[in-house]
């Protein structure tokens, strides 16, 4: 049985939540889970050439005791369309700057994430006709940065407008990039 992209994100949305909750019970390392819809190859700041949509899963383990308490976020995204399915790894760091907005235990936050990951999408293009619906992407290891704006619901639950960009810096002859922007919904362990 082959698993579409839209399956493929579920079931490891289920195993990481799973794994991720099964650790907090031993005294646990994991912080927070993430679940994520985005549209993918946004055209935020470039030109949109792949379609679908982006099933994201993410964890984020514990914050780290040095350089404001970033945490350590490791997750993947899912293409909807087959086209360019991502995993990445990169510090997260958190700035809850509003507090008490409807009641004590709710809040505004702002995050942004440095690292890099992993991509299947490809590399060099040529053809004049696919070049029309895929990117070059220069590599399939590129660097990833993410910014959210979110609103925390409680302690638990929080939901966040999400956007995120992978490319090579230039450091590759092929560099177009690839954005994608949506929402995602958090649960702390």
């Amino acid at each position: 049985m082959r698993l579409t992209g839209s399956c493929r994100a579920a079931a490891t949305a289920i195993v990481a939540l799973g794994f991720a909750t099964a650790a907090e019970a031993d005294g646990g390392i994991f912080d927070e889970g993430r679940l994520g819809v985005y549209e993918h190859d946004a055209s935020v700041f470039g030109h949109q050439k792949e379609s679908g949509a982006d099933i994201g899963v993410e964890v984020l383990f514990k914050p780290f005791n040095f350089l404001w308490e970033p945490r350590l976020a490791i997750g993947g995204l899912v293409n909807t369309d087959g086209e360019t399915d991502q995993a990445y790894v990169g510090l997260t760091w958190t700035w809850d700057f509003v507090h008490g907005v409807f009641t004590s235990d709710d809040g505004l936050y702002a995050e942004a994430t440095l690292g890099g990951g992993w991509n299947n999408g490809l590399i060099n293009v040529t053809d004049p006709v696919l070049s029309q619906e895929r990117k070059s992407l220069g590599s399939n290891v590129l660097f990833r940065e993410d910014v959210d704006l979110g609103y925390r619901f409680n302690p638990v639950w929080s939901i966040a407008v999400s956007y995120n960009h992978i490319s090579n810096a230039d450091l590759g002859v092929r560099n177009e990039g690839l954005n994608d922007i949506g929402v995602r919904v958090g649960m702390k362990f």
